[in-house]
């Protein structure tokens, strides 16, 4: 029981992180040298400045970025349709070592 313990509470988050780190460098691969990163900055930007003035109590400027960013999620789909596509692909394939 202690062994069990030990593999899910020291293990698992272990292999988690790896998992999401492998992941996300597959993701940044992917679009690297692409335009999809300048707009992924920028969307990553307009959600920094949402937050803090979700922090700051700034309750109309929070509610303006808060429905841009609820949009903004299927916006991304839309301007990331092709990355995604080939990511899928590549999922797909069994090329997904290169």
């Amino acid at each position: 029981m202690e062994i069990l313990d030990l593999i899910v509470s020291t293990i698992l988050p272990i292999i988690d992180i790896i998992l999401v780190a492998v992941m996300l460098y597959w993701v940044y691969k992917l679009i690297r040298g692409t335009s999809a990163i300048i707009i992924f900055r920028g969307f990553v930007i307009i959600y920094i400045i949402w937050w803090i003035t979700d922090i700051a109590n700034m309750n109309i400027l929070s509610n303006i970025l808060g429905g841009f960013i609820s949009v903004g999620v299927f916006a991304l789909i839309i301007v990331f349709q092709q990355e995604i596509r080939r990511f899928l692909l590549i999922l797909g394939s069994n090329r997904i070592t290169n």
